[in-house]
């Protein structure tokens, strides 16, 4: 069974595996623009000094538009800064060629205004792309990690897309030798409330215990696993349903335990009411994992606990 796991799961990785990409391409390009960006404000700085007092406004102004111009780009707000950045060197142009043509303008370290917009626009844009790329990149990568995780972090048991998986092979083990299987779901019935009254340590050890009584209970050959982190659990039985009973019962009078939640809460008593449903495969469900978990939700009632 481990062996048929570790398969599919190294045949998921194949499968799921990115094509291969230029492994600096995102480097280059957050290097250059920010070479660009910095070019840019080296310029405004040779601008501003050797343009002289007399252009002081000219110069305030085109830092003030250039600054805006630079936060709309840092903050992907790329097409507004590109308009911007257009419209601010189309004007100094403008003005400048006016001066030139009524005054025969000369101070020529002035002329560093007109690439600085686009500098700055460019070499943000390059900036925004390599981050963009950066954030997909670390989203497939922890897609993919999600895809093959297969274990609850807080319990260690195999997860509900572990459960699908082995429902299937149950299936077709039972068939091969006519044998019954029922899905068992147990789930906590106030979860909401325990969250809100328990500390995260606190629920996760209630968790934690719940599921040592669940796998205490049911044989060797069943099977647990933790389908969410709210306490819920999947329990493939190889049994029909009144074997199933058997086990409902002993799991009653385990939850009734008062030991069994003792410690959790320093100095107070808790008790955890538990919710229970279970269903049989047939062949009518045509081997949906989905669907068989679904009838169990449906059947869940709570468990009547004689707390002794």
């Amino acid at each position: 069974m481990a062996k048929e796991k570790k398969e599919k799961v190294n045949n998921k990785i194949k499968k799921d595996k990115p094509e291969k990409k230029p492994r600096y391409v995102g480097k280059v390009a957050y290097d250059m623009g920010s070479v660009l960006v910095f070019s840019g404000f080296v310029l405004a700085s040779i601008a501003l000094a050797y343009s002289g007092e007399s252009l002081y406004k000219e110069n305030l102004t085109m830092v003030a538009v250039t600054f805006t111009v630079a936060v709309l780009a840092a903050f992907r707000v790329v097409n507004a800064a590109t308009i911007m950045a257009a419209i601010q060197t189309i004007l100094f142009l403008g003005v400048r060629v006016a001066d030139m043509a009524s005054a025969g303008f000369e101070n020529k370290a002035s002329f560093c205004w007109v690439f600085v917009p686009g500098l700055v626009v460019s070499g943000y844009s390059l900036i925004n792309r390599a981050k963009t790329e950066q954030e997909r990149t670390n989203e497939v990568k922890d897609e993919q990690i999600g895809e093959l995780i297969v274990t609850d972090p807080v319990t260690g048991l195999y997860n509900l897309r572990s459960m699908y998986m082995d429902i299937q092979t149950q299936i077709s083990y039972a068939e091969r030798n006519n044998k019954q299987i029922c899905l068992m779901i147990l789930k906590p019935k106030y979860v909401e409330e325990m969250k809100a009254v328990l500390k995260k340590s606190e629920f996760n050890d209630v968790v934690v215990r719940l599921s040592k009584v669940v796998c205490d209970t049911v044989r060797l050959e069943d099977r647990v696993y933790a389908i969410d982190s709210e306490g819920c659990f999947g329990v493939i039985l190889t049994c029909d349903l009144a074997g199933s009973k058997l086990v409902e019962t002993r799991l009653t009078e385990k939850f009734g335990d008062k030991s069994l939640y003792a410690g959790v809460v320093p100095n107070n008593e808790i008790r955890i009411e538990m919710m229970l449903g279970c269903v049989q495969y047939n062949e009518a469900l045509r081997r949906d994992a989905i669907k068989l978990k679904e009838i169990a939700e449906a059947d869940l009632k709570e468990i009547k606990v004689n707390y002794g």
